[in-house]
């Protein structure tokens, strides 16, 4: 079966920041062991969205400083970044025991802030774990500490999370009031790409009960924020929901006219792994239409760009694209090959942490990054957690 991109951003990241008041220049220049770890907490809030591979490439840079100087806070900054970076890469149970740990020395420290955020991201493995009452029980206690932390975006960020717990676990009207209650927050607050994606929620809760009709205002609505961010990226997501919504309605000139608009707009905005999921979409939706020619155009155009990139996921979702019209067993084995390499080059990253002793770390490479930090700047993962791909079949 063919599938479009939904482009969702349901907020598992830690807040609705945009990007980091650091830069990753602030943080290799630091000599100082704790300004260090604080500089890599506000960028790992930012690569917790939009590059969840530089979560590794801090964690294990801290680690190495954490060998020589032996701070407790280094060490709980550290097992955070490295607990999101496996949470989000599928170990979620290793994640968790770092996470937890992490959290530990935060609950100690009383810092709210940073306990509510910890709570948020525990809550987070276990929904993955689909073990729904404890993630209720984290989420909960994130929006209880939130409450008191200095940044009151956190006493209801975790909101969005308890309402997948309610509607993963079969209580849709739960999951909508609690997304209500979120959204109502985050416009108070002036938060408008929290207010687009609780609308994108809504979206998708409208999508799967087959209620196109009303996806379409819930994803209008998203649209409707997404533009007062002012942000293109939001923008495109919303449009391109919206495509999805009018195509499943049966609306095809709106959905193309859409389709093209995030196509074009993805091309100016240079982000290639976005492009590769708007080439799929305009290739899905020829396919749907019998235009096999021209699907095959777009499909090519994604494997192109991805495989000349080193977009490993990317080009793994094109070439399974083509397999739903093209069984030969050359693709098969491609793909499998690629998802070998995939898991070779995850296990590489993993293996950049195991830090023997402070005897053998030069001092010098704490402010100087090994080869692959520069994959920051080509691997930019799409956060995406639940209900990352829609399918077209009925059979939902």
């Amino acid at each position: 079966m063919n599938r479009f991109s939904l482009l969702l951003v349901l907020l598992l990241s830690l807040n609705s920041r945009a990007q980091s008041t650091f830069k990753y220049q602030d943080f290799i220049q630091s000599s100082n062991a704790k300004e260090k770890a604080t500089i890599a907490l506000e960028l790992g809030n930012y690569y917790h969205r939009f590059c969840v591979d530089s979560l590794n490439t801090l964690g294990v840079t801290l680690k190495e400083l954490y060998a020589l100087e032996n701070d407790p806070f280094v060490r709980a900054v550290y097992q955070k970044l490295l607990g999101g970076f496996d949470m989000k890469k599928g170990f979620v149970q290793e994640g968790l025991k770092m996470l937890k740990s992490s959290r530990s020395f935060f609950l100690n420290q009383g810092d709210n802030t940073l306990i509510s955020e910890a709570f948020n991201e525990t809550g987070q493995c276990y929904l993955l774990l689909s073990d729904f009452k404890k993630a209720k029980e984290n989420f909960n206690s994130s929006i209880k500490f939130g409450a008191d932390a200095q940044d009151k975006t956190l006493e209801y960020m975790a909101m969005i999370n308890l309402a997948q717990c309610h509607y993963l676990g079969g209580d849709t009207i739960s999951a909508q009031v609690f997304t209500r209650s979120y959204l109502t927050k985050a416009l108070k607050a002036n938060k408008f790409e929290a207010a687009a994606n609780a609308y994108s929620f809504l979206g998708q809760m409208a999508l799967d009960q087959k209620n196109h009709s009303l996806a379409i205002q819930y994803f209008d609505k998203q649209r409707t924020y997404a533009d007062k961010t002012r942000a293109p990226f939001t923008v495109s997501r919303a449009k391109n929901n919206l495509a999805i919504s009018f195509f499943l309605k049966g609306d095809f000139k709106q959905a193309l006219a859409l389709f093209t608009e995030v196509l074009e707009e993805r091309k100016q905005q240079g982000v290639i792994s976005y492009l590769c999921d708007a080439y799929l979409n305009m290739g899905n939706f020829h396919f749907e239409n019998k235009n096999h020619e021209t699907a095959n155009i777009y499909i090519d155009s994604s494997i192109f760009l991805s495989k000349n990139n080193g977009l490993i996921s990317n080009h793994i979702e094109a070439l399974e694209t083509r397999l739903e019209f093209d069984v030969s067993p050359n693709l098969k084995s491609e793909i499998k090959e690629l998802k070998e390499k995939q898991k070779f080059f995850l296990e590489e990253q993993r293996k950049q942490r195991d830090v023997k002793s402070a005897i053998k770390i030069n001092h010098s490479s704490l402010s100087t990054w090994p080869w692959y930090v520069y994959m920051i700047f080509v691997l930019i993962p799409f956060v995406s957690l639940l209900f990352f791909r829609s399918n077209l079949s009925d059979k939902r």
